[in-house]
């Protein structure tokens, strides 16, 4: 279609034209739309500058008409939205991090914002370890395919060093190190993508194919022995066997654990110093909860080493609740909070005062239980899809 101008009564006019010439189309007099035939020639002070701006006007009219489809602008690396307040009034400068499989998402609770960083889409199917690191999150897939550190408001950037390859990443004693399961055996305490070869935990009791490997809560490591079912605790210069029973939560001070001995009586919740490796057996039934396999492992303790959250298996497959355990008295109370039997430790989180336990429910949204009730609520950040979730 072309365009054409002409002044009748005292307007100048647009004149939609078929491409043999004549009209077919629509007179364009401010936001009036009229039809009809050019009556005389253009007018001579439709100058060549006129042309000019009439074509411009015909070259818009036509990117814009109405059915033309555009592309829409790929999303910012980095989105930050502002909730206007500090959420659940807290203060303290502590953030939760979560992953979406194509984001991640930094909750900062104190400056009410929340800031959302794309990755590229993970390869491979396995499991991913989200570890926090210094001033950084870090993606590394179980497969050996590339994995991602997300600066704090910048965008994301590739693994390297001897994080680029596959391996379990957990937490190390500080925030610069991390602990990497080989898996061409070797557990390797990380710092800034280089190996520390002076603090390789060697497995000289366990075979490289035999184990199973997860946090200890306190920057150290769990790793069991699956032959012999032996736990050891390792940490930087020491190795040390914290017994057979199995590990049901981790946190800082202490471990919840289920001692089931062989000559078939219950099975009993035992409270393991994190410090000493001492035990304490605790009153009344044990919770229904089955930690195999073992890692990653469905539960954590309270900072203060007071509660324990645990996932606990139902009747079906799919089917599981949320369980707050009393680190002193065993009493269990079932949290009303959806979640599947795939959760795992990295589906839960404390916050660092043990008031708030965070949880990613079973339709990949976020919420929050009150340690001092046990009563849930759900956060409206707009969070959707979340995998795993830390508190840094």
């Amino acid at each position: 279609m072309l365009l054409a101008a002409r002044a009748e009564n005292g307007h100048d006019d647009l004149v939609a034209l078929a491409p043999g010439g004549d009209e077919r189309g629509q007179r364009v007099r401010g936001d009036t739309v009229e039809f009809g035939r050019p009556s005389r020639p253009l007018p001579r002070r439709l100058s060549l500058l006129g042309l000019t701006g009439l074509v411009a006007a015909t070259i818009a009219v036509a990117i814009t008409r109405p059915g033309t489809q555009h592309a829409p602008p790929p999303p910012p690396a980095v989105a930050v939205t502002d909730v206007g307040h500090p959420i659940l009034g807290v203060r303290a400068g502590w953030q939760l991090y979560g992953f979406s499989g194509r984001a991640v998402v930094a909750v900062q609770f104190a400056r009410g914002r929340i800031v959302r960083t794309r990755i590229p889409p993970l390869d491979g199917d396995g499991v991913v370890s989200l570890v926090a690191g210094r001033g950084e999150t870090l993606v590394r897939p179980l497969d050996n395919v590339p994995g991602y550190a997300v600066p704090d408001g910048e965008p994301a950037r590739r693994l390297t060093g001897v994080l680029a390859h596959g391996g379990t990443l957990l937490p190390g004693p500080t925030l610069a190190e991390q602990w990497l399961d080989e898996s061409a055996g070797g557990i390797v305490l990380v710092g800034h993508g280089k190996a520390e070869p002076s603090q390789r935990a060697e497995r000289a009791l366990l075979s490289p194919h035999s184990q199973s490997i997860t946090s200890d809560g306190a920057g150290g490591i769990l790793l069991a022995d699956a032959a012999s079912g032996i736990v050891y605790d390792m940490t930087p210069g020491l190795q040390r066997p914290v017994g057979n029973d199995l590990m049901l939560a981790v946190g800082p001070r202490n471990w919840l654990a289920l001692s089931c001995r062989a000559n078939g009586s219950p099975c009993r919740e035992v409270v393991i110093s994190a410090a000493t490796g001492a035990e304490h057996v605790l009153q009344g039934p044990a919770v229904a909860a089955n930690p195999w396999p073992w890692q990653p492992l469905p539960g954590t303790v309270s900072p203060d080493g007071s509660m324990a959250a645990v996932v606990v298996p139902g009747q079906s497959q799919n089917q599981a609740w949320l369980e707050l355990v009393s680190m002193r008295t065993g009493a269990g109370v079932r949290v009303p909070v959806p979640v599947t039997a795939s959760s795992t430790s990295q589906s839960l989180a404390w916050s660092p005062d043990s008031r708030w336990l965070f949880v990613v429910t079973a339709g990949g949204t976020l919420a929050v239980v009150d340690a001092r009730t046990s009563h849930p609520q759900h956060l409206n950040l707009g969070l959707s899809g979340l995998q795993q979730i830390l508190i840094r």
